[in-house]
């Protein structure tokens, strides 16, 4: 499906959604017209064009006439319909057409962007409030189409980076024993943490949410909600504050492992990560207590990240004592 127009922005603490490139006609025709309902309240304005690249479908007929009454004798021909979504009529026709139609938008009352369905169909956003996101959801389902194609606009964004680590599951965050490959800058340190069922359940849950990057000071985009836990092949942005700066690392996770001895999370760096490497958290328990191993393998990141390499390294140096203190109790 086509690129996302005019989406890049946060409305006030609602989140971009998009509809990914795989989904059925189904799934995208239920989200544009769920998010239509869900944001009716916000919406003040719908700009719908009277135009398709394909023939209306008959269902639609209906609709593009009653439309093309409500245009005024001067613009007769014309491409652009206004609409008031809070006119029943009006939003009627937006429901009717927007899936179909060349290009769609909705502004809120203070003029910014919040809904966006373009290329008919095939490129739609809308910035949702949670309450909202859930109601699309239910949409989609409720047509039969698939609610997981809608996703965070910065997620989307991650889906076509590559991997920029050729070594992919090299930090073995399964195995007791590691011996890194050769080429990279390898390191490993393990700290006890303590004892107790307690200790393990905690400390185990946690290495498997990001607990041990949040509790360092990153932020993880998307969030893992509270007793979830990331799985291999999803995407994220670790985002690192230094300074007045945000540094936003996309990554991959890797491998998971949850055992009763074993909890572990490992990513790799995706394109336009300041390095290029895979780091493990690892927290596994004996008769003598739980601990948490740190592996990591570093290498330059591609582009303007290798003049900054020197310093990168700096801050790897503060972000990993952090780390090995993160799941400390207390």
């Amino acid at each position: 499906m086509g690129t996302v127009s005019r989406a890049a922005k946060r409305d006030n603490g609602a989140s971009w959604f998009v509809v990914d490139d795989d989904a059925a006609r189904a799934t995208v025709d239920a989200a544009i017209r769920g998010a239509l309902h869900a944001q009716r309240d916000r919406l003040h304005t719908l700009h719908i064009d009277l135009v398709s690249d394909r023939d209306w479908p008959a269902e639609a007929l209906d609709a593009v006439r009653r439309a093309e009454r409500r245009l005024p004798a001067s613009r007769r021909g014309g491409i652009s319909l206004t609409l008031d979504p809070r006119l029943g009529e009006d939003f009627r026709i937006a429901l009717d057409l927007a899936p179909v139609s060349i290009g769609g938008t909705g502004t809120s009352h203070d003029g910014a962007p919040i809904w966006d369905a373009n290329d008919t169909g095939t490129s739609a956003a809308f910035a949702l409030y949670p309450a909202e996101e859930l109601a699309v959801r239910r949409s989609i389902t409720d047509a039969g189409g698939d609610p997981a194609h809608l996703v965070r606009l910065e997620s989307h964004r991650l889906a076509g980076r590559a991997l920029t680590c050729d070594v992919v599951g090299a930090t073995a965050p399964d195995a007791a024993h590691w011996q890194p490959p050769a080429g990279w800058r390898a390191y490993e340190r393990t700290v006890y943490l303590g004892s107790g069922a307690d200790l393990w359940d905690a400390a185990s849950a946690a290495v498997l949410s990001w607990g041990v990057k949040t509790r360092s000071g990153f932020a993880v985009d998307p969030r893992v909600g509270t007793g979830r836990t990331a799985r291999q092949g999803d995407r994220f942005w670790l985002v690192a504050r230094i300074g007045p700066l945000r540094v936003r690392e996309p990554v991959e996770v890797v491998a998971t492992v949850s055992t009763e001895t074993r909890a572990a999370l490992a990513y790799g760096t995706l394109d336009g990560h300041p390095v290029s490497g895979e780091e493990a958290f690892i927290v596994h328990r004996d008769d003598y207590g739980v601990r948490l191993t740190l592996r990591s393998l570093t290498r330059t990141g591609r582009g303007p990240w290798r003049v900054v390499f020197p310093l990168i390294l700096i801050a790897q140096r503060v972000y990993r004592r952090r780390y090995l203190r993160a799941l400390r109790p207390g």
